[in-house]
């Protein structure tokens, strides 16, 4: 590992740390970490810095141990049984660790270009793209006045609901390498319209990633694109039987 690399991963480390003390006591992530609660302490608090060896232990341990269970405490179910992950996407420090586990799962393939829809998925892709430095691209459901040319893509969410997605045509440039990224994935119409933007577009996916899923519908959505690319979720939710009252 470079000197860059090394003081990166330590300075990564310490940010980790900080995140994870807003959601657990010392004691806790003595217990986790196998360190003493003074010297989390002296790191949470910027004092000093734990070494190359120290810093890859914590960033292994809350990928293995702590991530996936941190984003299910946040996860909310209405009353009509959808889950709600806004408190997952509202947390800064939280998806600074998403994107720093994405990076690292996709960083074996060249990414150009991290595509997503607006809104919930902006916060997370906006980070993802900084991990990869790289550039994004965001989908809408309206036309920007100031854009005058679109990949537009149909979307059909049920019988009664057709809706289009607009990304503007210089936003994509053929054979780049395009990452897809979105906060949740329930039946996986808006990742397949971003896929067939992206094949307009000529560009080559190299994966599709997102926080939470559906059952089953990660593996659905991949048989469905006939994709060979990795397509990954941290969490997989379980499908919930909607309840109306009238």
């Amino acid at each position: 590992m470079s000197r860059v690399a090394d003081v990166k991963t330590r300075i990564s480390s310490v940010e980790l740390l900080a995140t994870l003390k807003k959601s657990y006591s010392y004691r806790e992530l003595s217990a986790v970490l196998d360190l003493s609660a003074p010297i989390l302490s002296r790191y949470v608090r910027g004092h000093v810095l734990p070494s190359g060896a120290r810093s890859e232990k914590f960033i292994a341990t809350f990928r293995e141990k702590l991530l996936r269970k941190m984003i299910q405490d946040q996860v909310r179910v209405t009353r009509d049984g959808s889950y709600d992950i806004s408190a997952v996407v509202s947390n800064v420090g939280l998806l600074r660790q998403i994107a720093k586990v994405v990076f690292s799962e996709f960083s074996l393939v060249p990414v150009d270009k991290v595509v997503t829809m607006e809104v919930d998925g902006v916060p997370l892709a906006a980070e993802v793209a900084g991990e990869f430095n790289a550039n994004l691209a965001v989908a809408r459901a309206e036309r920007d006045l100031g854009v005058e040319e679109f990949l537009e893509q149909k979307v059909v969410y049920s019988p009664s609901s057709v809706k289009y997605l607009y990304l503007p045509k210089a936003s994509l440039k053929k054979g780049e390498h395009i990452l897809i990224v979105d906060d949740m994935v329930r039946s996986g119409t808006t990742i397949e319209a971003l896929t067939r933007i992206a094949e307009k577009a000529k560009a080559k996916i190299v994966g599709v990633f997102a926080i939470a899923s559906i059952d089953q519908s990660m593996p659905k959505l991949k048989s469905r694109l006939g994709l060979t690319c990795p397509i990954e979720s941290l969490v997989t939710l379980e499908q919930k039987t909607r309840h109306y009252t009238f």
